[in-house]
C-alpha cells in the first residue's frame, strides 16, 4: 500500500491589495519531502539541488536568491555592478522555461479583478479573502484527490501589518469554508499556517519557485506577454506558460476540464468566457 503523502503549498502574490486594479495569489503545491526534506545522507532536497545547479548554470553561482522582479529591471544582485552581465540575463531568460518544466509541482493561481469587485459588488470582499477562497478550494480539492497525509501553507513573510491581513484572510476561509466544497475532510489535513523570510534555508527553495511563476501568469490570464525584461528581448511567445500550463490544477471529475475554473481562476468573471488561447493578442 502507497504511504500517504505530504504537501506543502508555496505562496507568493503580485499586485497589492489597494491600490492596483490587479492582484494574484499564487500557490506551488510540492510533495513535502520533494521541497523540504533532506535525505538520509544529508543531501539537500531535489528541489534545492535543482535550483542551485540552475543557478550555476546562468549566473555561476548559486548564493543568489531568484526575485523575478529584480531579475526583470537587472537591479540588484542582478546588476552590471554586481558581475552580472547582459549574457547571463539572456541565459536565464532562454533557460527559465525548461527548468520550471522539470520542477515537480501543482499550480493554483487566482487572478482578482479589484475595480470589478467594487463595480460588481455593493460591499465588495478584501481581495485576500477572495482569493484564498479560490486557491484553498482547488488546494482542498487536491489533497482530496491525492489522499494527503497532511499538509502546510507557506508565504513570504512582508510586514506585520500585511502578514495579519493576509493572515486573518486565511483564517476566514479556513474557518467557515470555501465555496462549492464539503472541506471538512482536507481542512484537517492542514497542520501548518508559515510565513517565512525568503532566504530561510528551509522554504527559500519553494518560495523562490513561487516568485518565478506568480507574475508570468498574473500577466498570462490577463492577457498580455508574461514577462518584459529590460536589457533582453523577450519576444512575443509566453514561453514560460506554455512549459508550465499542464502543471496547472484542475479537478480529475470537473465535466469541462477547464483550467479557468480551477487552477487559473479570474475573479470576478463578467462576460462569457471564450475559448482558451495561449496567445496574448488572442484572448
Amino acid at each position: 500500500m502507497e504511504t500517504q503523502k505530504k504537501y506543502v503549498m508555496f505562496v507568493d502574490e503580485t499586485g497589492t491589495p489597494k491600490g492596483n486594479t490587479q492582484f494574484n495569489l499564487t500557490g506551488v503545491l510540492m510533495e513535502y519531502k520533494y521541497a523540504i526534506d533532506a535525505d538520509e545522507a544529508g543531501m539537500p532536497c531535489e528541489l534545492k539541488r535543482r535550483l542551485h545547479a540552475f543557478k550555476r548554470d546562468v549566473f555561476k553561482t548559486e548564493n543568489i536568491p531568484l526575485h523575478l522582479k529584480e531579475i526583470l529591471k537587472a537591479e540588484h544582485p542582478y546588476g552590471k555592478e554586481d558581475g552580472i552581465t547582459i549574457d547571463m540575463l539572456r541565459d536565464f531568460w532562454n533557460k527559465l522555461p525548461d527548468f520550471l518544466r522539470d520542477i515537480n509541482c501543482t499550480i493554483v493561481s487566482v487572478e482578482v479583478d479589484k475595480q470589478k469587485l467594487h463595480e460588481f459588488y455593493s460591499t465588495p470582499k478584501d481581495p485576500y479573502v477572495v482569493a484564498f477562497a479560490h486557491l484553498m478550494k482547488s488546494f482542498y480539492a487536491f489533497l482530496e484527490e491525492t489522499e494527503a497525509a497532511s499538509a502546510r501553507v507557506v508565504l513570504e513573510s512582508r510586514d506585520d501589518y500585511q502578514n495579519l491581513l493576509i493572515q486573518k484572510a486565511f483564517f476566514d476561509i479556513f474557518n467557515s469554508g470555501t465555496v462549492h466544497l464539503d472541506v471538512e475532510k482536507s481542512r484537517q489535513k492542514i497542520k501548518g499556517f508559515i510565513f517565512s523570510e525568503k532566504q530561510n534555508t528551509i522554504y527559500q527553495s519553494g518560495l523562490e519557485i513561487a516568485d518565478l511563476v506568480c507574475l508570468p501568469l498574473s500577466r498570462v490570464r490577463r492577457g498580455v506577454i508574461e514577462v518584459k525584461p529590460r536589457f533582453v528581448h523577450y519576444g512575443d511567445e509566453n514561453r514560460i506558460f506554455k512549459a508550465i500550463k499542464d502543471k496547472i490544477y484542475i479537478r480529475k471529475e470537473s465535466p469541462d476540464q477547464d483550467f479557468r475554473n480551477w487552477g487559473f481562476k479570474k475573479v470576478p468573471i463578467t462576460k462569457k468566457r471564450r475559448e482558451w488561447s495561449d496567445h496574448p493578442w488572442n484572448h
